[in-house]
């Protein structure tokens, strides 16, 4: 497989917050799925690629590159777009207006995100309190964000070998299962912290203290 490169930017169908668009940069790929057509223009944003089955507005008549999918599909429209990206070769994904709307498709989004991981993406999906990744079989170094807990979840049932270095409650060499929280509410004491999963997958991340 070739070396991966650039960043891809899904834009949702919920509404892009100032904090949000400030993530964006001159050089990313952005595709809007559905509805984050219209928050795309809300925001003054054009898209690279409008895709969608058009059932949350209207299909676009001009556009990049306009993909339509069948109304009836097993895939979400942010999970197709999340499939471009990956047959495209973007070695990040970005995910913005895909949290704090309806729960299952927050849970759907979670979804793509652990697709993106899987297919060695690195991805995340944000909002203005929350910023979260997947890491599986592997080790990433993170830096610390001020006024924000770092949590540790498996994702896919149970993690072997989790070691959690620079944090104010380490692990090391932990199993850390999906049916007990024991990586909630953590918080980096260092510039940065490492974390490892020997086996497993786990959700990292960031949410905003209030």
């Amino acid at each position: 497989m070739a070396d991966r490169a650039g960043r891809c930017v899904i834009l949702g169908g919920g509404p892009l917050q100032l904090q949000e668009l400030r993530c964006l940069r001159a050089e990313d790929t952005i595709i809007a799925a559905d509805a984050g057509r219209l928050a795309a223009s809300n925001a003054g944003i054009t898209p690279d690629i409008l895709l969608g089955d058009w059932d949350s507005c209207p299909p676009p008549e001009t556009g990049k590159e306009i993909i339509t999918l069948p109304t009836e599909k097993d895939d979400t429209d942010t999970h197709h777009a999340a499939r471009i990206a990956v047959q495209r070769g973007f070695a990040e994904v970005l995910m913005l207006g895909c949290l704090g709307g309806r729960l299952d498709h927050t849970q759907a989004n979670i979804a793509t995100l652990l697709y993106l991981t899987q297919q060695g993406v690195r991805g995340w999906v944000t909002d203005p309190t929350t910023e979260i990744t997947a890491l599986q079989n592997g080790s990433i170094v993170l830096p610390r964000q001020q006024g924000y807990y770092f949590s540790v979840f498996a994702a896919d049932g149970t993690a072997y070998g989790v070691t959690l270095q620079g944090m104010k409650y380490p692990l090391n060499n932990a199993t850390v299962s999906a049916y007990f929280p024991i990586g909630v509410s953590n918080e980096m004491i260092e510039p940065q912290a490492k974390i490892t999963v020997a086996q497993g997958t786990l959700l990292l991340m960031y949410s905003k203290m209030k």
